[in-house]
């Protein structure tokens, strides 16, 4: 199986970085990365990243740097170390001093059937599966939502977690056995619109491209907050097509 990226920024009346977004095929892995702080640190850390993931699908058996975890397979102590090292990086090189930039960062792979991922702070993720509803399988919360004082206007965008402020970082990884046509979605926004709960593999594949007739709808839903939203399909590959046909 393969893995196919697209995503779009929505303006609002708040503010949210866009992301350095990045897909290599040869290692069927994605790297989100929203940078608050200069855009180099984004594409620095995105390198570490690649870099340690190449490393390690080269050479299954080398020694980690860092210790491996037992409950996480292959594919979830190589997402969960990369970032941690990208996180040494940004802090060694950017912040040590003075804070000047910070990131959050999603890291996804799929390695044969398992699609695993590492994340700090957003985006949110759901995945669609034929006829189901989206499935929250990765919930954030960023402090705009967690410090807004009841009934008074939206907080401007506000991180919970960032990758680069400190020399420990706290990484989610996660994973889930995938299959052909799976959709995940990706997405940054301050409070997810309740309709996003409702929706189904569906109703992503609606309009021209793949994606944007939900993407309106979500923006018209809240029309004063800007966000990004990411969609990652699971393809099969032309050999596997082959196999479920025979």
């Amino acid at each position: 199986m393969n893995l196919k990226f697209e995503s779009r920024p929505v303006a609002g009346q708040d503010q949210r970085p866009t992301p350095e977004l990045a897909l290599d095929r040869d290692l069927n892995a994605i790297v989100v990365a929203f940078p608050w702080g200069p855009r180099e640190a984004a594409q620095r850390a995105i390198e570490r990243i690649f870099e340690y993931l190449r490393f390690t699908r080269q050479d299954r058996e080398a020694t980690s740097p860092l210790p491996k975890l037992t409950c996480l397979s292959d594919a979830g102590n190589a997402v969960r170390t990369a970032l941690e090292l990208a996180n040494s990086s940004i802090f060694r090189e950017e912040n040590r001093e003075e804070y000047l930039s910070g990131l959050e960062i999603f890291v996804a792979t799929l390695d044969e059937t398992e699609f695993c991922w590492a994340q700090v702070g957003g985006p949110q993720v759901f995945l669609a599966r034929g006829e189901q509803y989206l499935q929250p399988i990765g919930a954030q919360m960023d402090l705009a939502f967690d410090l807004q004082p009841a009934q008074k206007a939206p907080l401007p965008v506000l991180p919970n977690r960032l990758v680069g402020l400190d020399q420990s970082v706290m990484v989610d990884v996660r994973s889930f056995r995938a299959r052909p046509e799976d959709q995940i979605v990706l997405l940054s926004h301050s409070c997810p619109p309740p309709l996003i709960y409702s929706a189904t593999a569906s109703d992503l594949a609606a309009g021209e491209k793949s994606g944007q007739d939900f993407v309106q709808r979500l923006a018209a839903a809240d029309p004063h907050r800007a966000f990004w939203f990411g969609q990652i399909s699971i393809e099969a590959t032309e050999a596997e097509r082959e196999a479920l046909s025979l």
